[in-house]
């Protein structure tokens, strides 16, 4: 594509190719004209150079194909999400089946377990951003606790990516991620299914489960690091986690990196008793306990990987803009890229302009919407997002 300086642009004529922020990003269709307000709004974002094939043309096509590019680009973003979610449906699948047959059998295939860490690893490396976003399974209702370690598992080994762990360390850590949890098909899930105080007797028999999990992986022979960081995945930097109260570096690596991931899964995904949090909700009430319950290095390593604005977040923007995170930049966790809905008249933007939120930018991000805020703009959307 060609570049085209921002200066250049006029009010009113029209491109006829797609005009494009970034790569994948479509600002303009034919059919839409250039208008000073884009214009002003490129120049406050700092956009010197937009990118298309077209030509400056005084009229929109004739052919009503105009609409075809930000339709195209808004239809990738929903296909991405879905592959996201049928990559975890299908990686929830085989580990049921895989839980099903110890239950039945008494048997762990660690080559099977292992077989779904390295797909994982491959999927994380091939496109990571949607799958990151944790988008909910259709098992989700149904298998909470294997699609929950299945979560646990793609942000551990995202973590892991990040921190440059040896290839077979990493798988270690995926299998105590897909493991970690085990142990709970051991307890009456009437007492975990319930968002409810439990009584003295019930957070007794929850908090066994890491010492039956560890059980169960020792029995079957699983390597040291899997065993031990599934008995320490609920241990705290500060000495009151469960079940031996360890403190600091007497935590595993893998303990701490299962605990963030774990943490951060359960807090963004729904359970049969709520819904879960938005992805910036879930990272600031970890960002909370830092240096108490969590290890600091391994904070700050989700953050980067996953953005203080996960991607799938919706935002309130300072010019009261509401947005979608469709991108992060690990060099700059704070300035994402986000696709803009609806404006400050809650009025559709017809092109969905893509734009990347700066430090040094008067445009900030305010805050997550809320629930019942996401749900309203999504009644408004064309396009499923």
């Amino acid at each position: 594509m060609k570049s085209i300086s921002t200066s250049s642009l006029e009010p009113q004529i029209y491109i006829d190719a797609p005009l494009f922020l970034d790569e994948g990003y479509v600002l303009l269709t034919p059919d839409i004209p250039v208008t000073r307000r884009l214009i002003e709004r490129l120049e406050s974002w700092y956009f010197e150079t937009v990118y298309s094939d077209g030509m400056p043309v005084e009229a929109p096509p004739a052919d009503g194909t105009g609409k075809v590019g930000v339709l195209d680009a808004t239809m990738k973003e929903s296909e991405a999400l879905q592959n996201a979610v049928d990559f975890i449906t299908e990686e929830t699948e085989k580990l049921a089946k895989i839980y099903t047959s110890f239950l039945e059998h008494n048997v762990l295939s660690i080559n099977e377990l292992s077989d779904i860490v390295k797909e994982i690893i491959a999927k994380l490396k091939e496109e990571s951003r949607y799958l990151l976003a944790l988008p909910d399974s259709e098992e989700e209702d149904q298998n909470f606790i294997v699609t929950h370690s299945v979560k646990t598992a793609v942000v551990a080994l995202a973590l892991s990516l990040f921190l440059n762990i040896p290839p077979h360390k990493q798988i270690e850590i995926g299998l105590a991620a897909l493991l970690h949890e085990i142990g709970m098909i051991r307890i009456p899930p009437q007492i975990y299914k319930h968002n409810r105080k439990l009584t003295p007797k019930e957070r007794q028999t929850i908090i066994t489960h890491p010492v039956i999990s560890f059980k169960i992986l020792k029995e079957a022979g699983f390597p040291n690091p899997v065993v031990l960081a599934v008995l320490e995945h609920h241990e705290y930097i500060d000495g009151t986690g469960y079940p031996r109260k360890l403190r600091g570096d007497q935590i595993s690596l893998y303990g701490k990196i299962i605990g963030v991931a774990s943490s951060y899964a359960a807090a963004v995904s729904k359970r049969p008793f709520r819904e879960g949090r938005d992805g910036h909700s879930g990272i600031m009430d970890l960002v909370k306990e830092m240096g108490r319950r969590y290890d600091d290095a391994i904070l700050r390593a989700l953050v980067l990987t996953l953005s203080v604005y996960p991607v799938g977040t919706y935002v309130l923007l300072s010019n009261k803009v509401k947005a979608l995170v469709v991108k992060t930049d690990q060099k700059h966790p704070k300035e994402p890229t986000v696709r803009l809905l609806v404006n400050e008249n809650n009025t559709l933007y017809p092109e969905q302009p893509v734009v990347q939120i700066r430090e040094d930018n008067e445009v900030k991000i305010s805050r997550p919407l809320s629930r019942s805020e996401i749900e309203e703009l999504k009644k408004q959307l064309p396009l499923r997002h």
